[in-house]
């Protein structure tokens, strides 16, 4: 077994200490190696769960200080990751603006660590608490609301966003790498739950039911084009033109971070012009008849143009629409699915009915094929691509 390295004159010094610190309300104690070197005359410090990470981290100032390279940046994880938020996640969309808020709000317990002493080990340490993290009375009355263990989608969320914000701290010289690219995430995180389907018997006993009612319209929409539910209750009827049998996606129902409910533009990727079923045109041609009749004997109408409105005309919460998805699914006998689920259901059917995948991620507003080839793809059978292995070997 190898010695270990002695620091020589100017290398610095290594040594061990206590600390403590607190997640989510717990004190967690423990020991880390701290390394320290002066460098033109100010102390410079780095921290690492072992002595040789502590050495390599004091070798990397030394080796800046070397090259020229600034070696006293002190700029906080939670500082970097504001500045970032107000300038750079406020030009995205309100959604991608909710996820990263979010993401950042995980990594609390990081924010105090400098970035150039973030280390993977930091990161994985607090991704693997917040997937075996449990409620507490405690945590529950600080915060109003239960601590969760976050599942794998929820870490990868948190992963991606911080190396977005890493990127750019990398640009402009704060790290030297992006160590979000080297996180593992906890083997043990919870996978989602897997998104159910109908089959053609429970879409068609579906429609059945709602046919002739109040909702057939919508949940025609929804099976056959596969409309996020945003996109379903932010429709408005400018966007759709009957007699050219098309339905224009340019404004989707959104909620911000802070709770509202407001209409705006979906993602640019989004944009898309889809032609209507011939049933669906029926169906639509009806509704619209039956609500204008509903806006003429309404005694309160505020009207927002939607096809899809509440009975006061006003945008639906999403809360509120799932629950009168799931109601319409009981009466008529079916599984309940949620709203997404639907979504769901369009693209599975419109596969499993040989529609090309590259027309079915058009319809559905996604920017290329990837997701839909990932998720939808047929199970293998036998495989059998015998004629195009003759052709191959120029075979008759």
């Amino acid at each position: 077994m190898g010695r270990a390295r002695r620091l020589g004159y100017g290398e610095g010094s290594v040594y061990k200490e206590q600390f403590s610190r607190t997640v989510d309300g717990v004190t967690q104690t423990g020991t880390r190696w701290r390394g320290e070197i002066v460098i033109s005359g100010k102390r410079r410090r780095v921290d690492g769960s072992t002595r040789s990470e502590a050495l390599e981290k004091l070798d990397e100032l030394r080796h800046r200080s070397h090259a020229g390279r600034p070696t006293g940046n002190d700029v906080r994880l939670g500082a970097f990751l504001k500045w970032y938020t107000e300038k750079v996640v406020a030009q995205k969309h309100p959604n991608t603006q909710s996820n990263y808020i979010w993401a950042f709000k995980q990594l609390e317990p990081l924010h105090g660590k400098r970035l150039r002493d973030l280390t993977p080990n930091d990161v994985e340490d607090l991704l693997e608490h917040l997937a075996a993290r449990t409620s507490r009375a405690g945590a529950k009355k600080r915060r109003g609301g239960r601590q969760k263990p976050l599942g794998h989608v929820s870490l990868l969320r948190i992963r991606s966003c911080l190396g977005a914000a890493l990127t750019k701290a990398q640009a402009r010289d704060l790290v030297d790498r992006n160590i979000a690219r080297l996180v593992e995430l906890p083997p043990a995180a919870s996978r989602s739950i897997e998104k159910k389907a109908f089959t053609p018997e429970e879409t068609q006993r579906l429609l059945a039911s709602v046919a002739g009612g109040p909702h057939e319209a919508m949940i025609l929409v929804a099976l056959m084009l596969g409309l996020r539910p945003g996109e379903l209750l932010g429709l408005p009827w400018k966007a759709v033109d009957l007699d050219e049998r098309t339905l224009d996606v340019k404004q989707s129902l959104q909620r911000l971070p802070g709770g509202d409910l407001v209409i705006g533009p979906p993602k640019k990727e989004s944009y898309r012009t889809v032609r209507l079923p011939d049933r669906a045109v029926a169906a639509l041609r009806s509704h619209r008849a039956s609500q204008r009749k509903q806006r003429l004997h309404a005694s309160l109408w505020d009207d927002h143009g939607l096809v899809f409105p509440s009975s006061l005309g006003t945008p639906v919460d999403f809360s509120n629409h799932r629950r009168t998805v799931q109601e319409i699914c009981k009466e008529a006998k079916v599984r309940e699915l949620s709203p997404n689920e639907f979504r769901h259901t369009a693209a599975t059917l419109l596969i499993e009915a040989d529609v090309p995948i590259h027309q079915v991620a058009d319809m559905l507003g996604h920017k290329d094929t990837r997701m839909l080839a990932k998720h939808y793809r047929h199970k293998r059978g036998v495989v059998d691509v015998t004629a195009g292995q003759d052709r191959m070997l120029g075979s008759a």
